[in-house]
């Protein structure tokens, strides 16, 4: 493959538009399914309970490829390959060079550039709306649906239509790179295990019908079962709530099994479309976000130069650029408007959507989507009791909108980050539908923890799952981001969830703590662990390294085993065998960190300014911004 480019989240191309910007002011999707060998002659599992699993993805735990053209797209397909792309990504296609070989992209950036200088200068933001359309038309022209909920027909989105046991290695390699569950997978095993993949840039309901048929037409015959355990995360909630909607009462279901799903979407979006910003966004804009976003030592010019602009005016220049980002792809993408809440979506109809005719096919599957969320509780306990489908929730809390890792920082800079208890980036109320919470952090008062039944309230009294859907049917893991695919825990729970082997917290063959806390072994699965492993390939340790490596083994061992996360210790364990990397040699001592000279005078320079202006520019302290 000539190009790997893969987005790692949302807030890192929110800050290509905002930040490269402010920067020159200065200076179905189209299913690529390599056609299974028919498998209906497999024999059935042992056991009528032993349902194959399906796996259904969320934002960013599926690749797509770009091509050049469309014959070399066919003949990938035809052969089961990739090797004719010239990228890849998991969310976002961002290799922007394509861009910047077209005349268009000059013509669009240099009005822009002009249009910052010229809102410097006068004090009014005229920076070419149209020319703003254009960049990021271009820009994500690969990322855009048409009319009809297609991608370009140069870009894929393999679905592989059999087992992960039939998986080629880049197959295998990308599922167990997104949802690590193989050292989890236990007694399921791989024929058993499949993964429904689709673009996060589609069509919800072509989705929930390309999963339709991927359960009747390809699952079922290939394991001769007649139901399917389904395990949405995140985005795939949505996907299943609409398969769910059309396709429930079929009984094809045995279970749901929730992780973080998004079943009632995401506020960050929905602030996003309405543009609304924290209350200290100001103070995160002028001495905070950018400098995050861009890194150092330049990020902290940057936030000087910024006060070069009034505080209204750049407030105007940001609300024109994510406005653009929202009218351009947000809005012309229905599995990106599935993600509005519920409780949100009418008044953003009525203030984005109604009376529009030029994304009249988006609006008509958005309004379908949102008339049934309406009616999601009633159809989900329905499901339950007249057709059998149990339900299952596993969520993290108690973090703000992009309160824990720098790869979200962007969303602290909405408004529901003042309010929200999440795993970063969905609220609890979404994960765990129906939920109540309290902003992260803070605790319900008195009065409401005397009229609620304690065992449903977290420890740390900020949510409360008695009044979701099934209360007895959800495990919380308190701090813990999205990213719950790294959390061995929760994979455990689940499978285990998804074979029947517990029916609820409160089944005696549960061994899982209701409220628990996070883990991350992504550094210790993805990196430690096989980098020891290589270096014992072509090592032979001595009996002091073998020794240590034995302890420090068995330390990770009985970290990963247990179900009850400790994160201070479990975080130690991980810490103690990268030091035990360093010790063997298999990783150089790390140096100590030095501020170069730069970047102490930019940092002392950023902070000075923000002493003396606070969050305000330049102009403001001679003429107050109204």
């Amino acid at each position: 493959m000539k190009g790997d480019f893969r987005m790692r989240n949302i807030k890192k191309i929110i800050s290509i538009i905002l930040c490269c910007a402010l920067i020159l002011s200065t200076a179905s999707v189209m299913s690529f399914a390599a056609e299974s060998p028919k498998a209906a002659d497999k024999p059935a599992a042992a056991s009528d309970a032993d349902y194959p699993i399906i796996f259904v993805t969320g934002i960013g735990q599926s690749y797509s490829y770009l091509y050049e053209n469309e014959e070399d797209a066919k003949k990938d397909k035809e052969e089961n390959s990739t090797d004719r792309a010239i990228a890849r990504w998991n969310l976002f296609c961002n290799d922007f060079s394509f861009a910047f070989k077209e005349f268009g992209t000059y013509a669009a950036i240099i009005p822009i550039l002009f249009g910052f200088l010229t809102s410097a200068i006068i004090d009014v933001n005229v920076i070419p709306r149209k020319s703003v359309d254009k960049l990021v038309q271009i820009l994500f022209r690969y990322n855009t649906v048409d009319e009809n909920g297609q991608l370009p027909p140069v870009v894929v989105t393999p679905r592989c239509l059999y087992p992960v046991s039939e998986y080629t290695e880049e197959q295998k390699d990308n599922f167990y790179r997104t949802i690590p569950c193989n050292d989890v997978i236990g007694n399921v095993g791989e024929d058993m295990l499949y993964c429904f993949n689709y673009s996060a840039f589609s069509d919800t309901y072509q989705n929930s019908d390309g999963l339709n048929d991927f359960i009747n037409n390809y699952v079922l015959p290939q394991t001769g079962k007649d139901k399917v355990v389904l395990v949405p995360m995140s985005m795939g909630a949505s996907v299943v709530s609409a398969y769910l909607q059309d396709y429930g009462t079929q009984g094809k279901v045995a279970r749901v099994v929730s992780i973080v799903g998004a079943w009632d979407g995401s506020d960050v979006f929905a602030d996003l479309i309405e543009l609304k910003y924290a209350s200290d966004a100001p103070e995160k804009l002028y001495n905070g976000i950018v400098s995050d976003l861009i890194g150092e030592p330049w990020g902290y010019l940057v936030n000087v130069i910024l006060r070069i602009f009034p505080k209204k005016t750049l407030r105007s220049i940001i609300d024109e650029i994510l406005d653009s980002l929202v009218e351009n792809l947000v809005l012309k993408t229905p599995s990106l408007c599935a993600l509005i809440p519920c409780d949100r979506y009418d008044a953003i109809y009525e203030a984005r959507l109604k009376g529009r005719t030029d994304i009249d096919y988006v609006i008509k599957t958005t309004n379908k989507y949102h008339e049934a969320q309406k009616t999601l509780k009633e159809r989900t306990l329905s499901l339950n009791k007249d057709y059998g489908v149990d339900f299952f929730y596993i969520a993290g809390y108690g973090l703000e909108f992009g309160g824990y890792s720098s790869d979200y920082e962007f969303f602290q800079f909405l408004k529901s980050a003042e309010t929200t208890n999440s795993d970063e980036i969905i609220q609890i109320s979404s994960t765990v539908p129906g939920s109540a919470f309290v902003h992260a952090g803070d605790s319900f008062d008195a009065a409401y923890l005397a009229s609620h039944d304690a065992d449903y309230i977290t420890p740390d009294k900020s949510a409360d799952i008695s009044t979701s859907f099934f209360p007895d049917r959800a495990w919380l893991f308190k701090g813990q981001k999205h990213e719950l695919e790294n959390n061995n825990t929760a994979l455990k729970l689940a499978l285990d969830l998804a074979t029947g082997i517990i029916k609820g917290t409160n089944d005696p063959a549960n061994i899982f703590p209701r409220y628990n806390e996070s883990r991350d072994l992504k550094r210790l699965k993805r990196d430690y662990i096989p980098d020891l492993e290589n270096w014992l390939g072509s090592n032979t340790p001595t009996a002091e390294q073998k020794a240590l490596i034995d302890k420090n083994t068995a330390a990770v061992n009985k970290m990963m085993d247990s179900v009850v996360n400790n994160r201070e210790a479990d975080d130690k364990v991980i810490d103690d065998y990268y030091n035990m990397l360093v010790e063997l040699g298999v990783y150089e001592a790390p140096k100590p960190e030095k501020t170069d000279f730069s970047t102490k005078i930019l940092k002392g320079l950023n902070d000075k300014v923000y002493d003396t202006f606070g969050a305000k520019g330049f102009r403001d302290l001679i003429i107050p911004a109204e």
